[in-house]
């Protein structure tokens, strides 16, 4: 069994343990949230040239960032600003001073702006609320454009499920357009910047004596609060609310979900000979901005306390990270979310020679 390799029957009882144990024992990884869980082998080159590449062929070895941000209605508090189309309760948000863009939008466009003279590198961008936005690898101003309307267009639901399977599409659809020969010196790296709070979360089996819990995340979680009909029943899901794929009644957005997800991007790697393929995870949420919003504000984390909600988005956030091979930050405020960033390698997938 290699080191992040693991599996659970349906109450999920070896989740904890297995993170856990990757965390302070056989992996040798430092303490959860500290930054780096990754502990892959150093990269060679032998698929894809020479052990040593000369810096002036630098732009022939493609970094592919694919960035994948929540933008659902709880976001307007929890990185504010934001709105939604047509009005609604995040009109009824006053942003902190000062605030006037998103600390997520903040982080990817500093990003853009450090890497633009970097012909090698590019971006996508998967935004998602229960159905996520695509814009496939592109040019800074089309980027530009979307991060400009991102705040304005925030979206019902939290279905991070489908936002990483929609990352894995990216993938491959630039696979399909790329040369092997090239694909073997190609680094794809996705980012994920969000809550870790999926919502909603449905439960296959509505009976389980034991449900997930801020104290049990490892567990399966009960269909969230006000969401029974929508998981169960095909008769309570409006247009505006129906998630292509998704069968009522079956799992969705749990702990199983996200990891067989995160695996899909992985196996990306040996299936098309790819120089590299991580996932990191960064914590957006601001608990200064929810105690300022008040008892509005009181379900906007799925009606659990600050900390609860903290500690279980860390759970869910370091459990992609950690079977994605990459790392795992909470910057705290999102002030810090554009500092976290820079722990995050994207050098390109190859040693130069001097």
């Amino acid at each position: 069994m290699s080191c992040f390799s693991s599996s659970w029957n349906e109450e999920g009882m070896n989740l904890r343990s297995f993170v856990v144990l990757m965390l302070f024992a056989g992996c040798g990884l430092p303490v959860l949230g500290g930054d780096v869980l990754s502990t892959k082998p150093p990269l060679t080159t032998t698929d894809a040239g020479e052990p040593c590449t000369p810096k002036s062929q630098r732009a022939d070895w493609p970094v592919k960032v694919v960035f994948v941000v929540q933008n659902s209605g709880a976001m307007c508090v929890v990185d504010p600003p934001g709105s939604t189309p047509g009005g609604g309760f995040c009109d009824s948000i006053t942003p902190p001073a000062g605030v006037t863009q998103p600390a997520r939008v903040r982080a990817i466009r500093s990003f853009l702006a450090a890497n633009a003279m970097r012909p090698n590198v590019s971006v996508a961008l998967v935004t998602w609320g229960l159905n996520p936005s695509v814009i496939e690898f592109a040019d800074r101003s089309i980027l530009e454009t979307r991060l400009a309307s991102m705040p304005s267009e925030l979206q019902k639901a939290s279905n991070l499920q489908g936002a990483l399977n929609a990352a894995k599409s990216v993938i491959e659809s630039d696979i399909a357009r790329t040369a092997a020969s090239v694909r073997a010196r190609t680094r794809y790296t996705v980012i994920v910047l969000g809550t870790g709070l999926p919502f909603p979360r449905c439960a296959a089996n509505d009976t389980l004596p034991l449900y997930a819990s801020p104290a049990q995340p490892e567990l399966v979680w009960a269909d969230a609060p006000g969401s029974g009909d929508w998981c169960n029943t095909t008769m309570m899901q409006p247009p505006d609310d129906t998630l292509p794929g998704f069968q009522p009644g079956s799992d969705l957005n749990q702990n199983a979900q996200l990891v067989s997800a995160v695996n899909g991007i992985m196996a990306l790697d040996a299936l098309h000979g790819l120089g590299d393929v991580r996932v990191h995870t960064r914590l957006v949420s601001s608990e200064s901005s929810i105690r300022a919003c008040g008892a509005i504000c009181q379900d906007v984390l799925g009606r659990l306390t600050l900390p609860e909600a903290r500690s279980v988005g860390a759970f869910t956030l370091s459990l992609i990270a950690l079977q994605g091979q990459g790392s795992f930050l909470d910057p705290g405020e999102p002030s810090g979310l554009e500092a976290s960033m820079a722990s995050i390698d994207t050098s390109e997938f190859t040693t130069f020679c001097q």
